[in-house]
């Protein structure tokens, strides 16, 4: 029986990082794509050699990356079963008033158009009827009181939301669907810029004393790209401690 393909936009991340681990040893085999993260892909090379993982460099804010990465995809090994987004650009704290509309385009230029490319770029395999999973991850001020500083990335976490739910009910016709993960805040480089007083108190408010490790949204994508998750769609799961509950 032929290994199912995950490909992970995004996936030299810490989120996207630890969803290609975990996929790999579900038994999937793993594309990821990868921007300027050349070490980590060294060192997932030395970790899981060429068997279960290849690497594509791409730019996904580039509708010609992007097709030209899934055509390779799809080229070596016929049908992509699994893409999972994970792309995101690092956190600055920002409050609203002095934002710059160049703050809130980088966040929307990245999110919304690999979503949109990876979508134009597989609809021969969609509408062939060859049911695809996609699963977005999204974020937990997208399902609860949003906090402040963070104004332009969470417009667009609620911009790829909106449009993961028009993909949930305009796809299934072809039997393809979509799942959402919306995080608290994730124990990434991308916190790199926020101030380390933040997120003490984030853990510190958080019901389990902690923020998220990327392995704890690893899990919650396994299985939504297991065979155990076929009857969800549209779905967003909330993966933050309790933090907020819906």
């Amino acid at each position: 029986m032929d290994k199912k393909l995950a490909l992970i936009i995004g996936g030299s991340g810490g989120i996207g990082g630890a969803v290609t681990k975990r996929l790999i040893r579900d038994g999937m085999r793993v594309c990821c794509t990868y921007f300027k993260n050349k070490e980590k892909i060294r060192k997932f090379r030395e970790l899981f050699g060429n068997d279960s993982i290849s690497f594509f460099k791409c730019d996904a804010r580039k509708d010609t990356d992007v097709e030209t990465t899934v055509e390779k995809i799809l080229r070596l090994y016929k049908k992509i079963d699994v893409v999972v987004f994970t792309v995101t650009v690092p956190l600055k704290n920002k409050r609203i008033l002095e934002l710059e509309w160049c703050d809130i385009y980088e966040h929307f230029e990245l999110q919304l158009k690999a979503m949109m490319f990876v979508l134009k770029s597989l609809r021969g395999q969609i509408r062939s009827g060859y049911r695809t999973k996609f699963i977005a991850i999204s974020s937990e001020a997208c399902i609860g009181s949003p906090p402040k500083g963070l104004s332009h990335y969470i417009a667009a976490k609620y911009g790829a939301m909106g449009f993961s739910k028009a993909m949930a009910v305009e796809l299934v016709q072809y039997g393809s669907t979509i799942n959402m993960i919306s995080p608290g805040m994730v124990d990434t480089s991308l916190l790199k810029d926020l101030p380390h007083k933040l997120i003490e108190v984030a853990a510190h408010n958080n019901p389990l004393k902690r923020i998220a490790t990327p392995e704890d949204i690893a899990n919650v994508v396994s299985f939504l790209a297991s065979d155990e998750a076929d009857y969800l769609n549209g779905v967003n799961i909330p993966v933050n401690g309790g933090g907020v509950i819906i």
